[in-house]
């Protein structure tokens, strides 16, 4: 189902993970039979100062610079609330703190502690433009997906997610959308945004497809080993049709196939050689097929990449470069979204610099340049794990945007997701159409 989670510089596999946390909820349930043990506050007491003296130490900003006073302050509730949160509250909350460093790729994870069994709702959630909805579930809950959530105990789902947003640890405005769908599952974050939850069996209400609100109980399970924020799937609910092309083959790196007309589609889903193929080789035959195909246009589809290695981007840049030298007409359209990141980000901007591409989608989860480079940090007494960032990425010098703006702009919606339909390629293929 899930991979374990692996924290490394330069392989971001699959998820590049930012976690949130406090939040002026009420405090949650205490379940540890130890939440009083002076041994447990003592530990995670101690896990606080490492984590503040890490951030000092390691963080590309301050390190040079004294950590914020926000920060700080948040740290002291957190630690003498410890006797009053369990453990996967203060996972949460420690979340929380990595926030303050202001970028995406410095986190702590809800999941992996050595010391903390998480939990989780067997559920799948993502934001679409329509709300949130159960895209995704654990075997023996697969009847609810295509449901809309309403509440979590007795929160609306929508303010549940403006309490989690300030709290994010986030490159831009709009890292929110990729993020905050996955933590919502987590029980900490549950007892830590929502009221009126039970963390043994959680009330949400639900509109079922075709069916009216009801109110749903539904148990945590034990997280299962989690390697990150899974890729969009194709739409699972019955009766859906085939996937669409860019939910085809998400778990494939790098593929492309001609569509009609004279366009080449491209889909780049990680920025990492795959095990049959390097980058390299792979940018060698795309080129190949673009000088032989000769096409009218080129769309590259990004909207799964979460990053990966820079480093392994230049073969690909060359060949985008090239095809806009040779076919002075030809057009490059990017497609990209929340789940675009890191490495990926560089791409776009890279992208952006040195060709004539369009954007189209929405925007991506970070910046044109941004501080971002894994550095895994594991809390001492608790054995938590996250990363603190400690590399900055200037791709575009001076640039200070917050984000790439498409021209071309599309949120998904739940109807067409569900419907398994790709209105932004529609849109894309009827802009290069109705070009001259």
């Amino acid at each position: 189902m899930m991979q374990r989670f692996v924290s490394t510089a330069r392989a971001r596999l699959q998820l590049i993970l930012f976690v949130l946390g406090l939040t002026m909820v009420a405090a949650s349930p205490v379940r540890s039979q130890a939440l009083t043990d002076s041994a447990r506050v003592a530990g995670w007491r101690s896990d606080i100062r490492y984590y503040l003296d890490q951030l000092k130490r390691q963080h590309y900003v301050y390190s040079r610079q004294p950590l914020p006073g926000g920060l700080i302050e948040a740290a002291d509730r957190l630690s003498a609330n410890v006797p009053r949160f369990d453990d996967e509250r203060i996972l949460a909350e420690f979340a929380h703190l990595a926030s303050f460093a202001g970028d995406g790729h410095t986190y702590m994870l809800p999941f992996g502690a050595r010391r903390v069994t998480a939990h989780m709702l067997p559920l799948r959630f993502f934001l679409f433009s329509d709300g949130l909805y159960v895209i995704d579930a654990f075997p023996g809950y697969e009847k609810w997906i295509g449901s809309k959530v309403v509440r979590f105990g007795t929160t609306p789902a929508a303010e549940v997610v403006e309490r989690m947003r300030p709290t994010l640890s986030m490159d831009n405005r709009f890292t929110y959308l990729w993020t905050v769908p996955a933590f919502l599952s987590f029980r900490g974050y549950l007892e830590n945004f929502a009221d009126g939850i039970d963390p043994d069996s959680v009330a949400l209400t639900l509109i079922p497809r075709g069916e009216k609100e009801r109110r749903v109980v539904i148990a945590p399970v034990v997280a299962p080993q989690l390697r990150g924020i899974p890729k969009l799937l194709a739409s699972r609910v019955g009766g859906a049709p085939a996937a669409p092309l860019y939910l085809s083959n998400v778990g494939q790196n790098f593929w492309f196939r001609p569509l009609s007309d004279g366009v080449l589609y491209v889909q780049f889903n990680q920025v990492m050689n795959s095990p049959q193929e390097s980058l390299a080789a792979f940018a060698q035959r795309l080129g190949d097929s673009v000088r032989r195909m000769n096409p009218k246009a080129i769309i590259v589809d990004v909207r799964h990449n979460n990053g990966g290695n820079l480093n392994l981007l230049p073969p690909l840049m060359d060949v985008f470069r090239g095809y806009e030298s040779a076919r002075k007409d030809g057009r490059i359209y990017v497609l990209m979204g929340r789940n675009t990141f890191s490495a990926a980000q560089v791409f776009l901007a890279q992208m952006d610099r040195d060709t004539h591409a369009i954007f189209a989608g929405e925007p991506s989860s970070s910046r044109p340049n941004f501080v971002g480079e894994e550095r895994p940090v594991q809390l001492p007494w608790s054995g938590a794990i996250g990363s603190i960032s400690d590399r900055y990425h200037e791709t575009i010098p001076g640039d200070t945007r917050e984000w790439i703006e498409p021209r071309i702009k599309l949120t998904l919606s739940s109807l067409d997701y569900f419907a398994n339909r790709d209105p932004l390629l529609e849109k894309v293929l009827g802009d290069i159409n109705g070009r001259r």
